[in-house]
């Protein structure tokens, strides 16, 4: 789908993706996320990369018959088992305060899964993304379930996250809030796009 790319992330960089629908945005973004392997070429990895990545079917990760609360508590079990925590606790009332930050509080933390909203599921993984501590996030359109509100606070603890960013999504607002970079996939290709969202109206 995409040919003959030849590109660097560095450190602190906020890219937006753009591009119609089919052209391949996803497809890069599942690549850098070792979700495909590349059919050509290699990817290199910096020294301590740790890749968060939400991707459009993320919701799918979720098990439905299980509460916020539980799905914390196994992340940080596998963390663990794995030696991949960087200094996360793992003690239920922090797992707990943590998913207030994301507006799981009170009952909801022990609410299934199945009963909640797009939206609440969307803060969910995002929730669990987060408190892995990566220093690469790749978002595949990490607004489609939620609302006004949501998004802005999404946009904001981006804006507060230090580490890179790869974002593709269609809501021009959050792309305008935290990019300030954008790659252009058109017909086969990756390139950086020299001009601003309003440029961008043309293709």
């Amino acid at each position: 789908i995409v040919q003959g790319v030849s590109r660097s992330v560095l450190p602190g960089q906020r890219i937006g993706i753009l591009g119609a629908n089919g052209q391949g945005k996803s497809t890069v973004v599942k690549t850098i996320a070792h979700d495909l392997a590349p059919l050509v070429g290699t990817i290199t990895e910096g020294k301590g990369l740790s890749i968060g990545y939400f991707a459009q079917q993320e919701l799918d990760v979720l098990v439905a018959d299980e509460t916020p609360l539980q799905h914390m508590t196994r992340l940080a079990r596998d963390m663990t088992q794995t030696s991949t925590l960087s200094g996360q606790s793992t003690r239920e009332q922090d797992l707990r305060n943590f998913l207030g930050t994301f507006n799981f509080s009170g009952d909801m933390v022990k609410q299934n899964v199945g009963s909640m909203s797009g939206g609440e599921k969307a803060r969910l993984v995002l929730c669990m993304l987060v408190w892995t501590r990566p220093n690469l996030l790749l978002l595949d359109e990490p607004t489609n379930h939620l609302d006004l509100v949501t998004r802005e606070a999404l946009a904001l603890a981006l804006n507060e996250f230090e580490g890179s960013v790869m974002l593709v999504s269609h809501d021009r607002a959050l792309l305008r809030s935290v990019c300030d970079e954008f790659w252009l996939v058109s017909s086969g290709t990756l390139a950086p796009f020299d001009g601003d969202l309003e440029d961008y109206q043309v293709y």
